[in-house]
């Protein structure tokens, strides 16, 4: 009881903050929890740092469900998520965020091993952003490195290089923990 009643209690924290991918192609197994923390520097003009809490749960095997909250000053962003395991260390996550304004998420990502405990990511994150004056289509490639510290923890670093116009580079990294 007290194990769920935790992992609530993170999940409804985890809701507040501002969220890259921060996520490799592989998804959680099944009633595994992670929850994580990520200081970033969003690169558009002038750098602006962002702090995100991410959190998530296996729901089952091959599926995983996430939250992601994000603070830029006065500014916060939340976003929802479920990730879908296509094949072995690849998948697609989709889901829906609001950051000003409502959007949807696509995110198609593949893990390549590069040795015990070290793991590089990328793919393809897609924002559709829906502002009162045109929609707006944002397409970024994240480059990121998941180093296994233990068991239940992992340092990820991640850049996310903006391929469209008026995305923005975004450069974090932090500590995820599985319970």
């Amino acid at each position: 009881m007290k194990r769920t009643f935790l992992m609530l209690a993170v999940v409804l924290f985890a809701s507040t903050t501002f969220a890259q991918v921060f996520n490799t192609g592989q998804t959680l197994k099944p009633k595994v929890f992670s929850v994580g923390f990520e200081p970033a520097i969003l690169i558009e003009g002038d750098s602006e740092f962002m702090l995100f809490l991410h959190g998530g749960y296996g729901l089952r095997k091959g599926i995983d469900f996430g939250l992601n909250i994000g603070v830029l000053g006065p500014e916060t962003y939340f976003g929802a998520d479920v990730e879908f395991a296509l094949v072995r260390r690849i998948s697609l996550t989709v889901g829906a965020h609001n950051f000003g304004d409502f959007g949807l998420d696509g995110t198609l990502n593949f893990t390549l091993p590069v040795r015990s405990g070290v793991r590089l990511f990328s793919g393809l994150d897609l924002d559709v952003n829906f502002p009162e004056d045109d929609t707006q289509f944002l397409l970024w490639l994240p480059v990121g490195l998941d180093i296994g510290m233990r068991s239940n923890m992992s340092f990820i670093f991640e850049a996310e290089i903006a391929l469209t116009d008026p995305a923005y580079h975004m450069i974090g990294g932090g500590l995820n923990f599985y319970f």
